[in-house]
């Protein structure tokens, strides 16, 4: 029975010292890159299918990668009229250093890609980033 008892001792020390290691342990601190872009006058809803078609598209690729976590399409839809900004481009990185961390395999990412143009259009002719900026989120929960 001693013997059960210091087994079942040393399984318990083993497991809660490596639970104490693993709180120690500093996360990863993530970082999302809003990229807000004005579409051209009556570009919109064709910035949008650009955006989805060609951007979208090397994001899931960067994803599957693991190049950066998670990529989503903010639009805008206050009623100022002219609006600063029709979308954001959100990307959450896995570091701070963000695209300067994965800008090698990005570019084999983006070479291997064949633009898709929305009504003969590219990205130029049919909206230009208007800002870009660098963010960490800090999640709260209700109790």
């Amino acid at each position: 029975m001693t013997m059960f008892r210091l087994i079942i001792w040393l399984f318990i020390s083993s497991f809660s010292t490596s639970l104490v290691g693993q709180e120690n342990e500093p996360t990863p601190q993530k970082t999302w890159v809003y990229t807000y872009i004005k579409a051209t006058d009556n570009e919109r809803s064709n910035l949008k299918k650009y955006i989805e078609k060609n951007w979208f598209v090397m994001d899931s690729i960067a994803v599957q990668r693991e190049l950066f976590n998670n990529y989503q399409l903010f639009e805008n839809v206050g009623t100022e009229e002219p609006t600063t900004w029709d979308f954001i481009v959100a990307v959450e990185y896995f570091t701070q250093g963000t695209y300067s961390d994965i800008q090698a395999s990005w570019q084999e990412i983006r070479r291997d890609h064949k633009t898709i143009l929305i009504d003969g259009k590219d990205f130029n002719q049919l909206g230009q980033i208007v800002k870009s900026e660098k963010l960490i989120l800090h999640s709260y929960s209700a109790p």
